[in-house]
């Protein structure tokens, strides 16, 4: 099983700033453009929601080839998109900063100098510190399809250990209790169970004609348990449930809870690239930490 220790050196450490994109589901729009704008952006980390392509055989493979160019520390939450190419895709990132096993997620030091950071993620934990404030990034489970019922266990079983909700929601909380920081973000692929039954709520069903929220129930439990031992939820990041819908109406894609004060986000905008008015746009989330203060915002790049 391979989770984060909880005793490493933070990921990012000590600026009074940390700027993070949120990539979301590229399904294969993605390209060279990308990669240099994210390259020379003042973006300290990237995090991918995960559905590199376009689901058919090899295509997840060839995006992540043009994301081990990125040089800015980069997440990626895989998807239930990227499950048949995981192992290929986890040899090629590790080929690029030689690491040898499949969603490792060791530590190195960091210098200046412009060497490939791109791992997956998934039941795992980063710690960024940024102005005197410990944050945890807490990974949920990787694959996730959504619904009442856990995904590709085979999976889950040989790389973590986790066969069923009950045992990921177990996994989730020894990650949350193993982190050493009073803050959290969630990254996930789907988002939690909680948010609404209905096509357009933010991870409601738009392809059952009965709806339902499809939402992560132990991305849900994850959240609450947290809450309950007095962490502050800072944002829950996910995907998977396209902001268009299959009917053409829209998902909200930022939530803020009133009571709890934590931002849901999802940044699965499809496709990502688009033209509108003669331009071409591309999409993503930016998130700014000062301390445990995030300001969150939509980006569409024109080009």
């Amino acid at each position: 099983m391979t989770t984060q220790n909880s005793d490493k050196q933070p990921l990012l450490n000590e600026p009074e700033v940390i700027r993070i994109a949120v990539i979301g589901d590229l399904h294969a729009a993605w390209d060279q453009y990308d990669v240099h704008y994210f390259n020379n952006s003042n973006y300290d980390l990237l995090f991918f929601t995960g559905d590199l392509g376009s689901g058919s055989p090899g295509n997840s493979l060839n995006i992540a080839k043009s994301l081990s160019e990125l040089v800015k520390p980069t997440l990626i939450m895989p998807g239930n998109n990227d499950v048949s190419d995981a192992a290929q895709i986890a040899a090629e990132f590790a080929h690029q900063k030689g690491m040898e096993s499949l969603f490792g997620i060791e530590q190195r030091h960091r210098s200046n100098s412009k060497s490939p950071d791109v791992r997956f993620c998934g039941y795992s934990h980063e710690s960024l510190s940024c102005a005197n404030t410990k944050i945890a990034l807490i990974a949920a489970r990787p694959y996730s399809l959504g619904g009442p019922d856990i995904s590709f266990s085979e999976e889950l079983d040989v790389e973590f250990g986790v066969k069923t909700l009950a045992e990921s929601k177990a996994l989730l909380e020894q990650l949350i209790v193993n982190a050493e920081a009073d803050h959290i973000i969630f990254l996930a692929h789907n988002g939690p169970f909680g948010l609404g039954a209905n096509e357009n709520d933010m991870w409601g069903c738009d392809f059952k004609s009965d709806g339902g929220d499809w939402g992560d129930t132990d991305l849900q439990h994850a959240i609450s348990f947290a809450l309950s031992i007095g962490k502050k939820v800072l944002a829950v990041i996910g995907g998977h449930m396209h902001l268009k819908t299959k009917s053409g109406s829209y998902r909200p894609w930022l939530i803020v809870d009133k009571a709890t004060h934590v931002r849901y986000i999802n940044a699965s905008l499809v496709p990502r690239i688009f033209s509108k008015t003669g331009t071409v746009k591309r999409h993503h989330v930016s998130l700014e930490l000062r301390g445990a203060n995030l300001q969150v915002s939509q980006v569409f790049v024109e080009t």
